[in-house]
């Protein structure tokens, strides 16, 4: 196209194109020689040389990066029936791949010239974008593309064809529909629809619920190195969902997983080592994959490096790093993890208090109902000796506390601490904690942050 094909290869010079030639240049990454072989064989009609100027288009290889060119050569290839093109296509227009954003320079350049001469503008972005700048996503046609090249036997776009059906994208939702398309593509061994199956399978889906077959495509998909196929075998035979448990088989998909740097299974391996459940106790071992898992940012990870470190498993004490993986795990929400950090800043476990945010973590942790939280803030604003003295939120917390716990001595414990608190009050204190009460079942959030 014009003024947009980079500069010609040397090596190319005048000699005939030739597809294995520009083929030996591609695979030597000159895409420039490739793209001075293919593309007149392109304009010729050869659907290859076709599929593979797509390619270079959509890559940016040997051409300046254009989603609008590559689906115009992928066209030109799948309307010829090549079924990888097809493929590419329906990719593009499931993706709306290369749609133009208003950020984007051709756009930015556009807008800028159109307000002056808007003819000029859309002759000359015409001119240096004949096929358009992207493709705007458009479910009917990629459902098009997807059923020829699926048709035609195509793996990739079997299980696309399923995922379609499954979440019911262009057609109506049918997981049996879904369940005949990923068979197809996970007879041809495709890995990733051998696990969409075998869940279908897990979850009765579209087919009776069978967890021996779930077993048969999981099993499948994990000896080709599919991680979450690997993961959800751990997790069965883990369980014993629907079979036997089988520690020591869940640690190992549990590690192949694990090795190929799956969160997930990071952690749950060493949670195994830290109970003993399959393979032998050891500390050192739940450190080193609950610290993995936590620096991808598992927050169940994360709030584990924080009890280890703070308890002393795997090595004395720190509860500074224990701080460190509990505010993490806390910043994401974790109640558990905002319960401890809120209780370490406040005692000063390992370092000085800092009263107010470790009252503001116990507060966070509270709104989400942990019923533990509101006991240990009544306790802390009952301390006539700690700085946080509040005999108002004293009660408050602890009567929120009783009304959280079931019916039972801890119930009962907790309602004699708040009748104690509440006689020491004055009436106007009484009706000072009620107003805070309601203003906490209308916002818990709200409150807590107050």
């Amino acid at each position: 196209m014009f003024g947009k094909l980079l500069k010609r290869s040397k090596s190319t010079g005048s000699r005939k194109p030739d597809f294995q030639q520009g083929l030996a240049a591609f695979e030597a990454e000159d895409y420039a020689g490739a793209v001075a072989n293919w593309m007149p064989l392109a304009d010729r009609g050869d659907a290859e040389a076709q599929y593979r100027m797509g390619q270079l288009y959509a890559r940016g290889h040997g051409v300046v990066r254009d989603f609008g060119d590559a689906a115009h050569w992928f066209r030109k290839a799948a309307d010829q029936g090549h079924r990888e093109a097809q493929f590419s296509l329906a990719l593009c227009y499931a993706n709306g791949e290369g749609a133009p954003q208003d950020s984007a320079l051709p756009v930015r350049w556009y807008k800028t010239v159109a307000k002056a001469n808007p003819a000029a503008a859309e002759a000359n972005l015409a001119l240096l974008y004949p096929n358009g700048l992207g493709i705007t996503p458009d479910i009917a046609q990629a459902l098009h593309w997807y059923r020829l090249s699926a048709e035609a036997g195509h793996a990739e776009a079997q299980h696309h064809m399923g995922l379609l059906h499954a979440f019911g994208q262009g057609v109506p939702q049918d997981h049996a529909a879904a369940a005949d398309w990923y068979r197809r593509s996970a007879e041809q061994g495709y890995a990733v629809a051998q696990h969409a199956l075998a869940s279908l399978y897990a979850n009765g889906q579209g087919v009776e619920r069978d967890i021996g077959q779930a077993l048969v495509w999981y099993e499948r998909a994990a000896a080709q190195g599919f991680v979450n196929s690997q993961l959800a075998l751990a997790i069965i035979y883990e369980h014993g969902t629907g079979v036997e448990a089988e520690p020591a088989r869940a640690a190992e998909f549990y590690r192949q997983a694990a090795e190929q740097g799956h969160p997930v299974a990071q952690v749950n391996l060493g949670l195994l080592h830290a109970r003993g459940h399959g393979v032998p106790k050891d500390y050192r071992e739940t450190l080193k994959w609950c610290r993995l898992s936590a620096e991808q940012g598992n927050v169940n990870a994360q709030f584990n490096l924080g009890l280890i470190h703070s308890n002393g498993l795997a090595g004395a004490p720190d509860h500074a790093e224990a701080a460190v993986w509990y505010r993490k795990a806390a910043m994401q929400g974790n109640v558990g993890a905002q319960v401890n950090l809120g209780l370490m800043l406040a005692h000063g476990w390992g370092g000085r208090p800092e009263l107010v945010e470790g009252v503001d973590w116990l507060r966070k942790a509270a709104a989400q109902g942990h019923v533990g939280a509101m006991t240990n803030l009544g306790a802390l604003y009952a301390s006539r000796e700690g700085k946080a003295y509040n005999p108002i939120q004293a009660y408050v917390w602890t009567i929120m506390a009783a009304a959280a716990t079931q019916p039972g001595p801890e119930r009962d414990g907790l309602e004699a601490k708040a009748h104690a608190l509440g006689v020491e009050l004055t009436s106007e204190d009484r009706h000072k904690a009620q107003v805070i009460m309601e203003e906490w079942k209308k916002n818990p959030k709200l409150v807590a942050t107050a």
